[in-house]
């Protein structure tokens, strides 16, 4: 009689990881930088201290934060901020995306590239370059609307605008945002039947009526879930606050992190570990509707099966003043801060422009920033963990994805809510955690804190969110077929991956890695709290210029990196156009 073997379970698992082991050992890898460094950072709030010598546990951080009227007042603050701001961003997101993709606007495919620009502008330069345009003494558009109210006999000792207040600071956050909600709107708009608009002209619905009462119901879920994810980017911010907010008194959350565990003395490692808890748990609110919202779209689904040309509504005689309104926000994002940095940048220092500012423009700020001894590091280290950062997130989220879309591995759902869970939690928050975790034993013997690495680290977590979503979506669309037929050629999973799977979904994954790795270039929370010596980047250098009145070098230093940033930008746009071309 023949026997048969039967496999036992740990033999079939044994054989499962083997054939799969880089997927399994990348995502292991994801898990313990996601989780640790954040479980970390709780533990630091119940402890006293710093956390390289903990003082014992304690509730006292959190009595602390509770008791403080700043902490209200800054939690107040973000909330309202991030409220009006998100309003407009989504008002001009959405208008833009309609004339864009659905009007006869002129110059069409021209402003759906220069809307990627601002994007190029990191959110630490547009501060700078509207506080040297609204500074409420010597702001340029300050002074030249006090010359304009002069002539009516109005006069103005400063302002009359100050960007140094919460009004400065939502307008600078309602026009950050756009580039990013138009860009997660501008495909609904694309791909939507119109038909339904069609229907309502026949019922003698005049345009106006048909948008507001049938294209925008229609793409309600689209907008609220970019109204929600802006309202948490907005929620995040850092680099404004910093900017505008603190030297104007005003104080949000994040900068209330920063200010306790980087510039107040002492530091409070332990209650910035609590304000870091509580803007987590916050943001973890917005993320559960975030998803709520994305989960039940498919209810106001309006791309069926049949073929469809979305059509091009004519807007007559409103066609130029609507150009006019693109090149007034394309003015205002990108080209008057630009102007006013570059000019800054030639002059030995700022001076408001005249004939005789005119006369010092010199190229030594942009001499001096080459020849400085350490410029070689900053631009290694800046270059290195764009590079890193944007490989490893990428091919982290390729591996992961894998996983999560065509394993039947138990617990993808959880895997998949862990790779997510990075976007609900700020930048300021993630470097806080980083800095716990590296800060305390065991992790600090791993002599990591202080090198480009921890920096790579920031960013792969920040960034993953994205690059998951990005990598589910294009893997999902290569049917399993083509990799079965691999595997029955003796291809091993990972070759399969490699060879045929990632070739596929290129544009995707290039269009991420652009997409990383220009968010890496203008990154600014993460260098900022996690910065040494040894890994000192771009952003941080041209902060600890502004820092110490050197405006003229922070400029030069500015305008280089968008010059920079700027190209990668445009190129971006070639992928995601491949992209969309997959969709369809």
């Amino acid at each position: 009689m023949r026997t048969i073997a039967i496999p036992r379970p740990s033999l079939q698992v044994l054989s499962r990881f083997r054939g799969n082991f880089i997927p399994y050992a990348l995502t292991g890898f994801l898990l313990f930088l996601i989780i640790i460094p954040l479980a970390r950072l709780l533990l630091s709030s119940f402890q006293a201290g710093h956390p390289a010598i903990p003082e014992g546990w304690t509730l006292q951080n959190y009595l602390t934060a509770y008791s403080m009227p700043l902490f209200y007042q800054a939690l107040g603050t973000t909330v309202v901020i991030s409220a009006i701001g998100t309003l407009l961003t989504l008002g001009i997101a959405v208008m833009f995306a309609w004339l864009i993709e659905r009007t006869d606007m002129p110059l069409r495919n021209l402003a759906w590239s220069l809307i990627l620009i601002p994007m190029a502008i990191p959110g630490v330069l547009f501060a700078l370059g509207w506080a040297l345009l609204l500074a409420p003494k010597t702001g340029v558009m300050n002074m030249m609307l006090r010359s304009a109210f002069d002539l009516f006999g109005i006069q103005f000792t400063e302002g009359p605008l100050n960007i140094y207040s919460i009004g400065g600071l939502i307008f600078l956050d309602g026009l950050r945002g756009v580039t990013t909600v138009f860009l997660m709107v501008v495909g609904a708009f694309r791909m939507m039947d119109p038909t339904m608009e069609e229907a309502a002209r026949v019922a003698k619905a005049n345009g106006r009526r048909a948008f507001f009462q049938v294209t925008l119901p229609a793409l309600m879920p689209a907008i609220l879930s970019a109204a929600i994810y802006s309202f948490i980017s907005s929620m995040e911010s850092f680099e404004g606050p910093l900017a505008i907010g603190l030297p104007g008194g005003i104080f949000v959350l994040s900068t209330l992190i920063y200010f306790t565990t980087r510039l107040q003395a002492p530091l409070d490692y332990g209650l910035g570990a609590v304000f870091g808890v509580i803007y987590m748990v916050m943001m973890l609110v917005l993320l559960a509707g975030y998803r709520r919202i994305v989960r039940h779209s498919e209810r106001y689904s309006t791309i069926t099966g049949k073929g469809f040309r979305p059509r091009v509504v004519s807007i007559g005689k409103w066609r130029y003043p609507a150009l006019g309104m693109f090149v007034l926000y394309f003015l205002v994002t990108v080209g008057a801060p630009f102007l006013v940095l570059l000019w800054a940048s030639f002059l030995p220092s700022y001076r408001v422009p005249s004939e005789e500012a005119l006369s010092l423009v010199t190229l030594s700020n942009y001499v001096q920033i080459l020849s400085m001894p350490r410029i070689g590091s900053i631009v290694w280290n800046t270059l290195l963990l764009m590079v890193l950062s944007a490989t490893a997130t990428m091919l982290l989220a390729f591996f992961v994805s894998w996983i999560i879309v065509r394993t039947e591995l138990r617990g993808r759902g959880a895997l998949d809510a862990v790779t997510f869970f990075p976007h609900a939690v700020p930048g300021i928050v993630i470097a806080l955690a980083l800095m716990m975790a590296y800060l305390s034993p065991p992790l600090k013997y791993l002599s990591i804190y202080g090198t480009i690495w921890i920096l790579a680290m920031g960013f792969i977590v920040s960034y993953i969110a994205f690059a998951t979503r990005l990598m589910n979506s294009s893997i999902i669309q290569v049917h399993k077929e083509l990799e079965q037929a691999a595997y029955v050629c003796g291809a091993t999973p990972t070759r399969t991956l490699l060879a045929i799977t990632l070739p596929l979904i290129f544009p995707a994954f290039a269009a991420g890695w652009i997409w990383v790795a220009v968010h890496v270039l203008r990154g600014f929370s993460i260098p900022l709290m996690l910065s040494s010596r040894n890994n000192q980047v771009f952003a941080v250098a041209l902060w600890e210029f502004w820092d110490r009145g050197m405006v003229s070098m922070a400029s030069a230093l500015g305008v280089m990196l968008i010059v920079v940033l700027i190209p990668m930008t445009l190129i971006m746009r070639r992928f995601i156009v491949s992209v969309s071309a997959q969709e369809r």
